[in-house]
């Protein structure tokens, strides 16, 4: 993988808080969003080796899989020295991925229960505020273009976060 994902930790805090302009949001953001996923992920294994049988389980864990890999490679990704599309592109990927996230966050939020459905509502909040933030990002660089593109998944992750939230809260019980 390479990159910042060979650091440790503390090099990526350091990174962020240098007075450069890269790393910045989008990566902060991205990392938030896999960490988000690896979450998900967590609660779905836990979820397969109590013995829930739902044969969705590995599906959705393979495609949380998937979606830390575009989020790995976004994060890892100079956007402030790529080409001018790609400024565009590379955040865009990666909200649409942190969305994809949510997505599954609120496919699994029926299966787990207790610690696991808090867990779950953790992960939806890290990717929900991770789809806001790089939307923001994007936002300061792009300005209107693509404006209704990036409300529509803005308002989208809003309404997944919510609707996890109210699932999972009852599920922790």
């Amino acid at each position: 993988m390479g990159g910042i994902w060979d650091e440790s930790l503390e090099s990526l805090y350091a990174g962020l808080a240098a007075a450069k302009p890269a790393p910045a949001g989008v990566t902060a953001a991205a990392v938030s969003a896999r960490f988000g996923l690896a979450l998900l992920i967590k609660t779905l294994e836990v979820t397969s080796k109590r013995g829930v049988g739902l044969p969705q389980l590995s599906m959705w864990i393979e495609r949380a899989r998937e979606e830390a890999a575009v989020l790995a490679e976004a994060a890892n990704d100079d956007i402030v020295a790529a080409p001018e599309p790609k400024r565009i592109e590379i955040p865009m990927m990666a909200a649409r991925s942190a969305a994809a996230g949510l997505d599954l966050c609120a496919e699994a939020a029926g299966s787990v229960r207790g610690a696991l459905a808090a867990d779950l509502g953790v992960a939806a909040m890290m990717l929900c505020a991770a789809v806001r933030g790089i939307l923001l990002c994007v936002e300061s660089n792009a300005g209107e273009y693509e404006a209704d593109q990036r409300r529509e998944i803005e308002l989208h992750a809003l309404a997944q976060h919510e609707s996890i939230l109210k699932h999972v809260s009852k599920a922790a019980r």
